[in-house]
């Protein structure tokens, strides 16, 4: 499944540097050939593209985005590519792995002189204002949170504090900085949703207590959502200025507040803007009911996830700790199926506890729902999880 798109992350920090004058350029790398390498594939442009990209140009800071630790090989050469050219040109990164690894990527980098951890919006824009200012590169770390840095020798971390409360200030992403028709070019359909599409977020972070879950560690614990106004006013934006109607809302809870989520769909409703869209990431079954999934029909929703994960209780709700019962999974599947929604399921096998007679209970949830299509992952321990301690604690 090529799934590549460009980091929503990258298009947010682009466009909080911008809001404070700042010049601003994003390099999509992964938009190339998909190439065989040692141990796996590379997806985009080889080295000596981004070389002849960036030579001849100076900048006052390289950024570079890691999600994930299958990421860090490349992420670690690219920081090394810019050094080579700018040697005094501080290079940060910043993402998932990078906030729960710093140690492990200042061990296997000297190229890297910052880490932004988590949300990186305002300690971004702190340390960019900063050297604006003429402070040296470890003073401009020096007085924001959420960020580990090189001074000289030592290694200086500011913990994170806080996260931003009202996200209807945040600037729309730069979609601008793009180019869009090459980036169309490679997507591929998402489910029932077809290119040309707009990644969009109304919410960040999901209060939910899941055992696998780890995106805490980038956007807190704490779920915070955009106004229904707001969040309905960027999709007509987006869709009056780049003539593009389809998008996937990529929220990890998108329903956590289902009155809000109604309001959005009524908002789109209510201004008529004809669009297609998905909230392809699940819904949490808990946070669902049939007025919701009528709305979002109404409102252009192509079709509805649902994270139902597997179909044993003892699995769901001792291991994963999803505090869901089975027949609450039937009543949402029935739901989506008298709406008239194609619905997909979302399963997992392999955690700490799976037997035989767990997997088997899997593919008889599998086979009596009325599902349209279901996905079954294989689970993966990620680093800072309940889950992940266990696999530790057993010696996996």
């Amino acid at each position: 499944f090529d799934s590549r798109s460009p980091s929503l992350s990258l298009l947010y920090l682009a466009a909080r540097l911008e809001k404070d004058g700042h010049e601003v350029r994003i390099f999509d790398a992964s938009q190339g050939p998909i190439t065989p390498v040692k141990n796996g594939f590379r997806y985009g442009v080889n080295d000596d593209v981004i070389i002849q990209a960036f030579q001849y140009d100076q900048y006052a800071l390289i950024g570079i985005t890691g999600s994930f630790a299958s990421r860090w090989p490349f992420v670690s050469k690219l920081a090394g590519l810019f050094k080579a050219m700018w040697p005094t040109t501080p290079v940060i990164i910043g993402g998932l792995f990078p906030t729960y690894a710093w140690e492990y990527c200042y061990q296997h980098s000297r190229d890297i002189d910052a880490v932004v951890l988590g949300e990186g919006e305002e300690t971004l824009a702190g340390i960019a204002r900063n050297l604006e200012h003429g402070r040296l590169f470890s003073e401009a770390c020096g007085s924001v949170d959420g960020v580990v840095w090189r001074d000289n020798r030592q290694i200086k971390k500011n913990e994170k504090r806080g996260y931003i409360e009202n996200l209807d200030r945040l600037p729309y992403p730069a979609w601008h900085l793009l180019d869009l028709d090459r980036f169309f070019k490679f997507q591929r359909n998402f489910y029932e949703l077809r290119p040309p599409f707009f990644t969009v977020l109304s919410s960040r972070s999901c209060p939910e207590t899941c055992s696998f879950f780890n995106m805490y560690l980038t956007h807190g614990r704490k779920w915070r959502a955009r106004s229904p106004e707001h969040f309905v006013d960027e999709l007509e934006y987006l869709k009056n200025t780049f003539n593009v109607s389809r998008f996937f809302i990529a929220d990890d809870n998108f329903s956590f507040n289902l009155e809000r989520a109604k309001n959005i769909c009524r908002e789109i409703v209510k201004r008529n803007l004809q669009i297609h869209y998905n909230t392809g990431n699940g819904l949490h079954i808990k946070r669902v009911d049939k007025e919701l999934f009528e709305l979002m029909k109404a409102s252009g929703c192509g079709s509805i996830a649902l994270a139902i994960e597997s179909g044993s209780e003892r699995i769901r709700n001792e291991v994963y700790q999803k505090r869901l019962a089975t027949e609450k999974i039937y009543q949402a599947v029935k739901w989506c199926n008298e709406v008239g929604l194609p619905c997909i399921g979302f399963f997992m096998v392999g955690a700490p506890g799976e037997n035989r007679e767990s997997v088997e209970e899997s593919k008889k949830l599998i086979a009596d729902l009325p599902l349209t299509l279901c996905t079954c992952s294989i689970y993966t321990p990620y680093p800072r999880t309940t889950l992940y301690d266990l696999c530790i604690e057993r010696g996996y």
